[in-house]
């Protein structure tokens, strides 16, 4: 099983805080973008790291459920995906924002079926078999400590 934490910062472009995601201790906007810098090069882009921003805290934990599958309906697309991040140059949902499927499952959560919705780039990008299997308890526990602001999962 993976595991999930989550965090908070301040946007880079906003002022308002973003949602900070780690899978089994990686920044996923790490593993995110290492995967799509490679696909951007045969395509003889020059896009760099860190174009990714991590959606509002505020909807993610406190004003939605988002990581629940419970948010606003401009954070699914075809209504089974997720957003995990928004483009941090616009912040416009839908401008390019990554997104995934999360199946909740009675022991289980599964992100899985990872999809760049973008309006800005020209192709589709894959992210192969990029699957993570977290155990419910921990992901809600997760959840819980991010929600509840305890500094065991306050990283930023």
């Amino acid at each position: 099983m993976d595991k999930i934490y989550f965090g908070c910062v301040k946007s880079e472009l906003e002022d308002y805080m973003t949602t900070l995601i780690w899978v089994n201790g990686i920044d996923l906007k790490d593993i995110i973008e290492e995967i799509e810098a490679e696909q951007f090069a045969k395509k003889g882009l020059d896009i760099g790291n860190g174009c990714y921003e991590g959606i509002s805290f505020f909807i993610a934990f406190h004003n939605q459920s988002h990581f629940m599958c419970s948010t606003l309906k401009d954070y699914v697309y075809k209504n089974v995906h997720y957003t995990l991040f928004d483009y941090k140059y616009s912040g416009v949902p839908g401008d390019h924002s990554l997104a995934c499927k999360i199946t909740i499952g009675p022991e289980e959560i599964i992100w899985s079926d990872f999809k760049n919705f973008s309006k800005v780039i020209p192709f589709d990008l894959d992210y192969g078999n990029l699957r993570f299997r977290f155990s419910k308890k921990q992901y809600c526990e997760a959840i819980d400590l991010i929600t509840n602001n305890r500094q065991e999962n306050m990283f930023a």
